[in-house]
């Protein structure tokens, strides 16, 4: 998400007596300035601050129909806040306090930070700006009424939904369940289809077939998930025998929300109430069938116990997730244990093609062996970091889809300097026809909003300030962990492995949007590590795709 600066941010020969303004724009709903797609907040905000001979565009920046309660996975936001820190935003325009932040603590702190930095912050509605004086005590009323509001919504929709569960009332959310059903008037049905499904998953369990077991012969009877995916998982299968619901029974309020300012829902461990309601819908399997599969559930030895506990909590399941990829078939590689719980047990990495039966040519990669790799790269990096961000800096600098925006932004330009004085021309006394006028001005106007598109793509998904600060920020925290990378998210240097083989891994670094798999092979920083698979030695040769 970041700009070339040479052609975009720090052009300031030609604007050094301007502003460097941009916009924020967070639309939850149809009736914020009609500003219901990301191409309209362009339009309204770019036309606004180019009517301003004094400000130079550098962007909008928006979050569409995310709660400003909290600063927290506001990217467009974040990346603002950014861009002001490192001195490339003097003014920010928003349409109120409302819509910059709702939480007063994060507003206040904010604004007096920014106005460390020398940027501004307005706000349309209110008619206030940062600078003023008595900025601090107008932003701590609205700011607090604002909180509020949001607060009273908040215990108002509270209240509703356990006003309803202590009268038995829910919603039955069909699709999120296999088996159920609503007709066009609303009503819930069973659809006898997926049923069947469920009735066998549940039947399979009883039987004695372990929950693994269960999802890999639904998958390859090529039966799809809830979700429409052709892959099962463990956590699919024990969702479905564990929901009290395909029994015709609903527990309510299994979670909460504990602070109405973070949107996040947790567990409700005997803090509020919950209400369990007996025949609140048509069962798909029989009640005494889903006790005997719960029973069965706690039933589990204290050994099995702690295996599925053990397992549930390795760090390198959420570490390595989302991260490895198969060079062959384009899969994911995922985290397996091998005879779990016995002197034999080993973790590896799989590729997910391979998890039925044998269609890969990629063998699995143990991942003590993984590990191994993976921290030898990140020791190589630290000890050549100065050719290596000087790499990234060219990689990023030439970047093709950085060149063609760049190119395509000067063209637009170009276009509309050519408009422009033809309307200038025209006021010097030559006489255009109010129509060519008109057309004039539409096209000049289409041109106007597609630069701006363009620019706002660049300072947005482009920036190379804010990414290269990102990643020597990240090789200091590296740094700083001297070579104990227990707890550290891969994620952040790279975005992801690609294992060609046993032999070969490229790892590719987080730092461009675009990757062309094409070139993946023209890699830098090579280096080997040796490891043993069972009692053979392999040489892996490793590097990475910057």
């Amino acid at each position: 998400m970041m700009q070339n600066n040479i052609h975009v941010i720090h052009n300031t020969e030609q604007h050094f007596n301007k502003k460097n303004v941009c916009a924020y724009a967070r639309v939850s709903s149809d009736k914020d300035l009609q500003l219901t797609s990301f191409e309209a907040q362009v339009s309204y905000y770019t036309n606004y601050i180019l009517k301003n001979d004094n400000w130079n565009f550098v962007g909008v920046y928006s979050d569409e129909g995310i709660s400003g309660t909290s600063t927290n996975n506001r990217d467009g936001f974040n990346l603002m806040i950014d861009l002001a820190k490192l001195g490339q935003i003097d003014l920010i325009i928003t349409k109120s306090i409302s819509r910059f932040s709702r939480n007063t603590i994060d507003t206040l702190t904010l604004l007096r930070e920014l106005k460390t930095y020398g940027t501004e912050v307005f706000f349309e509605k209110e008619n206030i700006s940062s600078f003023d004086n008595k900025i601090e005590f107008v932003i701590s009323v609205l700011a607090s009424m604002a909180e509020e509001e949001s607060r009273n919504i908040s215990d108002n929709v509270k209240w509703g939904v356990r006003k309803g569960f202590k009268k038995g009332e829910f919603f039955l959310n069909t699709q999120l369940m296999l088996g159920y059903k609503r007709d066009k008037d609303g009503n819930v049905y069973i659809d006898e289809t997926e049923a069947k499904i469920v009735r066998e998953i549940y039947k399979m369990y009883l039987d004695g077939i372990g929950t693994p077991t269960i999802a890999k012969i639904l998958t390859e009877r090529g039966i799809k998930t809830v979700k429409g995916n052709d892959k099962w998982n463990v956590s699919g299968v024990v969702g479905i025998l564990k929901n009290e619901k395909y029994s015709g029974s609903a527990l309510l309020q299994k979670n909460m929300n504990p602070d109405f300012r973070v949107k996040i829902s947790k567990v409700n461990n005997n803090v509020l109430p919950q209400y369990y309601i007996e025949d609140s819908h048509e069962g798909i399997v029989s009640k005494e069938d889903f006790k005997r599969v719960q029973q069965k559930f706690a039933d589990r030895t204290p050994r099995q116990q702690s295996i599925v506990k053990r397992f549930r909590n390795r760090d390198h399941y959420t570490k390595y997730s989302g991260l490895c990829f198969c060079g062959i078939c384009n899969e994911r590689f995922r985290h397996k244990i091998n005879n779990t719980g016995t002197p034999y047990q080993r973790e590896m990495l799989q590729c997910t093609s391979n998890e039925s039966k044998k269609v890969c040519p990629a063998d699995t990669l143990f991942i003590s062996a993984f590990e191994k790799i993976i921290q030898k790269q990140i020791k190589f990096i630290l000890q050549n970091q100065k050719m290596f961000l000087q790499l990234a800096e060219s990689a990023f600098i030439n970047d093709k889809a950085l060149l063609s925006l760049t190119k395509k932004k000067e063209a637009l330009e170009a276009k509309i300097n050519a408009l422009v004085s033809k309307l200038e021309f025209n006021d010097d006394g030559t006489s255009f026809s109010t129509l060519v006028v008109s057309e004039i001005e539409n096209k000049l106007q289409d041109l106007r909003i597609e630069y701006s598109l363009v620019t706002n793509k660049l300072l947005t998904e482009y920036n190379f300030d804010i990414k290269f600060d990102t990643l020597k920020k990240v090789l200091k925290e590296i740094k700083d962990l001297n070579g104990d990378y227990e707890t550290f998210d891969y994620k952040k240097i790279f975005s992801k492995v690609i294992i060609n083989s046993r032999k070969d891994i490229v790892f590719v670094l987080n730092f461009r949007s675009n990757i062309e798999n094409d070139k993946i092979k023209n890699t830098v920083l090579k280096d080997e590590t040796e490891h043993l698979i069972r009692k053979t030695t392999i040489k892996t040769n490793h590097s990475i795709y910057i």
